[in-house]
């Protein structure tokens, strides 16, 4: 007898919520930056960490920009920076662990060396599970994308802002110049409400007179 019945549905319903998804990835990538800024404090073998930490807030400006090219820029470094991780601990694991304070090592330097190694355990743990959230998000943004709609606006169903029943906000620079401003259909609609709006002023005053935009039929 499972102990938590309703805990797989919720997992479910989780996995195809993109918007918890996306509130997740950026939880975790402040937990890297967060973990990155302190592993910084090191006194050596700090390199890979500032690295990391220009990567995560890389992935910030990534998803609050919504950009489908930041975000794919984002999920390669993502790769090699896990590839860069394994290559660090085969590397200057080993060496951290087993050096002891002596007449050129103080306390302080094996202290700051120890914790440069658990911050970057944790945030290689943490990009590693990020993976995984970033991999479900881009299913759901090509699962979401209309193959209908014009090749032009494509980019606008990526996996940093899938479209859903209520029209995202993108800010897709190099494919298109804005939001709804920028729509044609949204401004032929605007106009043909006002045009519309004109010819039923014009009849309920009495003019017999038709605008250029429209034609009132006389008896």
């Amino acid at each position: 007898m499972p102990w938590c019945p309703g805990f797989g549905p919720r997992v479910r319903s989780f996995l195809r919520d993109y918007d918890a998804l996306q509130s997740l990835a950026l939880a975790l990538i402040y937990l890297q930056i967060g973990c990155a800024l302190i592993g910084s404090l090191g006194a050596l073998f700090n390199g890979v960490l500032v690295i990391n930490l220009v990567i995560g807030l890389f992935a910030v400006v990534a998803i609050e920009s919504s950009s489908q090219r930041l975000g794919r820029t984002y999920a390669v470094l993502l790769f090699f920076a896990i590839v860069l991780d394994v290559a660090w601990f085969i590397l200057f694991s080993h060496a951290i662990w087993n050096t002891t304070p002596d007449e050129n090592y103080g306390e302080l330097f094996v202290f700051s060396l120890r914790l440069a190694l658990w911050m970057q355990i944790i945030g290689f743990s943490v990009r590693f599970l990020s993976s995984f959230v970033w991999i479900q998000m881009y299913r759901l943004g090509v699962s979401s994308s209309t193959p209908t709609y014009y090749e032009a606006n494509d980019a606008r169903n990526s996996f940093l802002s899938p479209r859903s029943n209520s029209v995202r906000r993108s800010s897709m620079a190099d494919d298109i110049l804005g939001g709804s401003i920028y729509d044609p259909s949204y401004y032929s609609s605007l106009f043909e409400d006002v045009r519309n709006s004109a010819c039923n002023h014009q009849v309920e005053a009495g003019l017999r007179k038709p605008l250029n935009s429209c034609t009132v039929e006389t008896s």
